[in-house]
């Protein structure tokens, strides 16, 4: 006999023996990312006491022979051993070039030559936080390297490398491109003793730590971009930045000392870096559980432990900060009499860190040369300037200090969310011109969707950005604010148009759903039927057949009578009784129609979804290549800004020759191009986005021309030279009056000589028209109405305007256009006979 156990009992059991059985002596698997960690670090310790046990001159890797004999200095580092295979002879080229440019900048205000270990000429800034951009050109050496002349396996013997066996990451291949570089100075400032000149006493100098993400984008290799992150130090004083980059195969943060110009900058790097780096490992160990951030990590995208990483070309960073010029400053150009710039400078550094409104210059730019050199990939990476290239030309690296770039992010936001406002406002001033369902039924939904999609995925960033903004907290609050206002109202606007026109949705669904052949010949729209009147029927007797159905109309129980809102209870039961009864059977009924709620909340879901999808291809548009990024966001806002083509193609359709107004068309095409035109057009955006002014141009033209049609459409006719088989049939309110028309009664009423005698009218000549007078029924004023003599053809300019002064309704009454569209917004009603008119 069989025993079964219910599956918890089998769990616990299999739990319980596990338990109880002693552990053995293998460890199979990888180890955790703890051991990774605790293992790097390890090895970091070691690394730093190496660095403690060298000297200047222990690293000399250059060809020649010291005074004991020793030909050729390495260091026991990854990365600066002989075996490691380094392209090493290249140090002391890289460092004459970094000089060089060091001479050059400090040359502009004084026409020396420096010494090698004192490149210090006028004061410069003693923070260069800041963000810069510029253009770079590539350098070959005498030495070339390629992925096959390493063995990483030998060389970093502890991972496992993957794709060690392809070209490397970061490998620049175009000889040109542009370079973005975020500076971050460290708070931690560390004094020492710099000697003077000879005879004179020691000076107390600082040196400060400093990061610095650098995209180099290599414009003629496909344009692909490269992203990295740099360490090392900075000396205020002089204006001297030595970064590295640093990986599982280079300890380049363990031996910048041995890389800097001379053995003070090794003296002063080696007494920061001593002092820098045991508090970094100490606080690495103590969150080891939860920062597994791989310290001094030069990969911008996955800084994690790993055992498995991926080889790219390390990089050293020689940058050179110039003094501002004296010129930006108000200072007279150095002639004799010294100006106090230093005090200046500071002055103008302190207002920035903690602003009192103490009356200082304006901030200039930041300005840094920089050489950049791969020790294992073998080549230079230079930003254009002088003197190898001319000031007209390129100027190195230009941009603005971290603070002011704080600030002009802060007065975008700021102005983006008044736009936003601006915005909100042209649309609650729509939604009050247009709350009947007449006019909602003019309004493109597809147009009122990217306006408010935009509106959306403008507040999902400001939302997202919020959590993590610090100084620009406040003004990222206020873009909250408006946007989630402007999509509120668009979302509302939205749902009022979509009330109005699901009838037309719900009966083309039905039509589509429905078996051929199964078609209800009273299914027409109301400017269809109105076509198809009979044009000599009366008013009178229209009256009195209408009567007479009312009076012998007998409803269905199974339709309810629904007052309207102009209390016309007769038109409505007349109404119902003319529509045929539908059984249970039909398709129709099979195919339920989609509430308002309903329709609007799955098109909300897939607005959503969309705005994701656009948003995350956009973030990811930052690792493409510059030409593709470009074609993609060029095509994005060409999208965004074809807003009005839905309401252009609705105007058609519907026959309507405007439905918004122009307060709005116009209003909200500016501020919706004002972000578009400071990302494209202007140079200092915060972002430093590559300009791209013939496409904003190509986009302003493109705006203007739908604007153009809409008011040609407004002017001419919604239909103006689109033929009349590409349209469904509709109503012309404007119609061409003919005297030809008279025998068969297609005149309206009062303007043909055999009605209403009694009424009082006059005429006169006018070109090949004769002008007729008759009043107005709603405003009681008279109407002068143009009507084509017979065998004259109508054409001319002055036609078209003269023909929008009135409006001919299918019941053949004249009105003035302002009075019928005011009446037609409350009702579709003609106001003489109470016939249904087509909406406009």
């Amino acid at each position: 006999m069989a025993i079964s156990l219910p599956g918890p009992v089998v769990v616990f059991i299999i739990l319980l023996i596990w338990l109880l059985l002693p552990e053995g002596d293998f460890q199979g698997g990888a180890p955790n990312i703890t051991d990774i960690a605790l293992q790097q670090l390890a090895r970091h310790r070691d690394s730093l006491a190496t660095l403690n046990t060298t000297r200047w001159g222990d690293f000399s890797p250059t060809s020649g022979t010291d005074a004991d004999g020793v030909v050729h200095r390495y260091l026991n580092l990854t990365g600066f051993r002989e075996k490691d295979g380094f392209a090493w002879e290249e140090l002391d080229h890289f460092l004459n070039k970094g000089r060089h440019l060091s001479r050059h900048a400090t040359s502009l205000v004084h026409d020396k030559v420096q010494n090698d270990d004192d490149v210090q000429g006028e004061a410069v800034w003693a923070n260069a936080s800041g963000t810069l951009r510029g253009d770079w050109i590539r350098r070959e050496t005498s030495v070339p390297r390629t992925h096959q002349s390493y063995n990483l396996s030998q060389l970093a013997p502890y991972f496992d490398w993957v794709e060690d066996r392809v070209d490397w990451a970061r490998n620049i291949t175009g000889s040109s491109g542009r370079m973005l570089v975020r500076l971050d100075d460290d708070d931690t400032v560390v004094p020492y003793e710099q000697a003077a000149a000879a005879g004179s006493p020691l000076v107390e100098t600082t040196v400060r730590g400093i990061k610095a993400t650098v995209t180099l984008e290599d414009a003629a290799s496909l344009g692909h971009t490269w992203d990295m992150v740099l360490w090392g130090v900075h000396w205020p004083k002089q204006g001297l930045i030595m970064m590295t980059t640093t990986s599982e195969k280079f300890d380049g943060i363990f031996g910048l000392p041995h890389l800097t110009p001379g053995p003070e900058y090794f003296q002063s790097s080696k007494q920061l870096l001593n002092e820098s780096i045991p508090a970094v490992i100490d606080k690495k160990e103590q969150n080891l559980y939860s920062d597994q951030d791989l310290p001094w990590s030069s990969d911008l995208e996955n800084s994690l432990y790993t055992m498995h990483p991926s080889p790219h070309c390390e990089y050293i960073m020689y940058a050179q900060v110039h003094p501002p010029a004296r010129q930006d400053l108000g200072l007279a150009p150095v002639d004799g009499a010294q100006q106090p710039l230093q005090e200046i400078i500071q002055a103008i550094e302190d207002e920035l860190e903690a602003p009192v409104g103490a009356p200082v210059p304006r901030a200039p730019e930041l300005q840094v040369s920089a050489v950049l050199y791969s020790p294992d990939c073998a080549f230079y990476i230079e930003t254009k300037g002088p003197p190898d290239f001319p000031p007209g030309e390129a100027s190195h690296l230009l941009g603005m200090k971290s603070e002011i770039h704080i600030y002009h992010v802060k007065i975008w936001l700021l102005l983006y969310a008044a736009a936003m406002l601006a915005q909100a406002y042209l649309l609650k001033a729509q939604m009050t011109e247009s709350y009947t369902p007449s006019n909602m039924g003019r309004v493109s939904f597809t147009t009122a969707s990217i306006m408010s999609i935009a509106d959306g995925m403008t507040f999902t960033a400001a939302a997202t950005w919020v959590s993590s903004a610090k100084s620009t907290l406040l003004p990222t609050l206020a873009l909250v604010i408006a946007a989630f206002q402007s999509m509120a109202l668009g979302g509302e606007f939205m749902s009022r148009v979509l009330k109005v026109q699901l009838p037309e949705h719900n009966n083309r669904r039905g039509r589509d759903q429905s078996p051929p052949g199964d078609t209800n010949p009273n299914d027409a729209s109301p400017g269809a039927g109105s076509l198809q009147r009979p044009a000599s029927s009366s008013n009178a007797g229209r009256r009195g057949r209408s009567n007479a159905e009312r009076s012998s109309t007998v409803l269905p129980l199974s339709q309810p009578v629904i007052v309207p809102s102009d209390q016309d209870v007769d038109a409505e039961i007349a109404e119902v009784a003319a529509a045929p009864p539908q059984s249970a059977a039909t398709p129709s009924a099979a195919i339920p129609p989609l509430s308002a709620a309903q329709a609007f909340q799955g098109i909300v879901g897939r607005y959503i979804m969309l705005g994701l999808c656009i948003g995350f291809l956009a973030i990811s548009s930052s690792t493409w290549y510059a030409s593709l990024r470009s074609l993609f966001l060029n095509l994005c806002a060409f999208s965004y800004m074809s807003l009005w083509v839905p309401q252009i193609h609705r105007n058609v359709i519907r026959n309507c020759r405007r439905a918004l107004s122009w307060h709005f068309v116009i209003g909200q095409s500016v501020l919706r191009m004002l972000p578009i035109a400071y990302f494209w057009t202007y140079p200092s955006n915060f972002v430093f986005a590559q300009l791209d002014v013939l496409a904003f141009g190509v986009l302003c033209g493109w705006v203007w021309l739908q604007i153009f049609v809409l008011a040609v459409q407004d002017v001419v006719g919604p239909r103006f030279c689109v033929p009349s088989s590409w349209v469904p049939d509709a109503w012309d309110y404007h119609r061409v009056l003919r005297e030809d028309n008279i025998e068969a009664g297609g005149l309206p009423l009062g303007l043909a000589a055999d009605e209403t005698p009694g009424l009082e009218r006059s005429s006169r000549e006018m070109g090949r028209s004769s002008l007729h007078a008759i009043d107005c029924t709603i405003c009681r004023e008279i109407l002068e109405v143009p009507v084509v003599k017979t065998g004259e053809e109508d054409s001319g300019v002055a036609t078209i305007f003269t023909r929008k002064a009135y409006m001919v309704t299918p019941c053949r009454h004249i009105f003035h256009s302002v009075c019928l569209e005011n009446w037609m917004r409350f009702r579709l009603q003609c106001p003489i006979c109470r016939e249904d008119l087509p909406p406009l």
